[in-house]
């Protein structure tokens, strides 16, 4: 169970290490908290960080990792699983809402920061969650819902400040040129289905 643990310490340095290093050459820092992937990221960031210092008193003293702690990894893997959904279906692929050299700093390519932010956080996350950190108790049904919060307050505020014409939208799924309600429904409805399935499954295989 030690062995289990110190792994998922260590692929919680590594997420953390990604995420304040692909973080840290963002622009615009504040501008970028209307982004769902660069909050879930952020949020990431905040939860391996609490998961280190948990998993280091565990190893090091013996004490058990609250059950908490584990719910804030369920809620940050679910996010960031998400965020590599909502990439490769909607962002990748060279269409021009996908993240540009414009949005980084220098020393950090447009390439690399997609690929740490949108595949190598989400996957370890999921590796740790999934394989290392079961031995830590998450029993409490709680969670399920818990884990749902940040996302769907993030689309129900999206949705409302789109509509509003209160801001200007991030991802232009509502005010695309070609005006297509079926499809925008469709997009804002698939969102936090897919969320859901995601914490769904995810809840079942830890």
């Amino acid at each position: 169970m030690k062995l289990m643990l110190i792994v998922a310490l260590i692929l919680n340095v590594v997420i953390l290490g990604c995420e304040v290093y692909a973080l840290v050459h963002v622009k615009g820092k504040l501008n970028i908290l209307k982004y769902y992937t660069y909050l879930q990221n952020f949020l990431s960031l905040i939860v391996s960080l609490i998961c280190c210092v948990y998993l280091a008193i565990n190893i090091i003293f013996g004490q058990t990792v609250p059950e908490f702690v584990m719910g804030l990894r369920y809620v940050a893997t679910c996010g960031l699983v998400a965020t590599m959904f909502i990439f490769i279906v909607f962002l990748g692929n060279g269409k021009k809402i996908a993240i540009t050299e414009d949005d980084f700093l220098s020393g950090l390519s447009p390439k690399m920061g997609n690929i740490i932010l949108h595949y190598v956080c989400p996957i370890v996350s999921l590796l740790s969650f999934v394989v290392f950190e079961r031995q830590i108790d998450l029993n409490n049904n709680i969670w399920t819902a818990i884990v749902a919060i940040p996302s769907c307050v993030y689309w129900v505020v999206y949705i409302i400040l789109t509509k509003t014409k209160l801001w200007k939208e991030p991802y232009n799924f509502a005010s695309s040129d070609k005006k297509n309600k079926f499809i925008e429904v469709l997009t804002m409805l698939l969102l936090p289905l897919s969320f859901i399935a995601i914490s769904f499954i995810l809840w079942n295989i830890r």
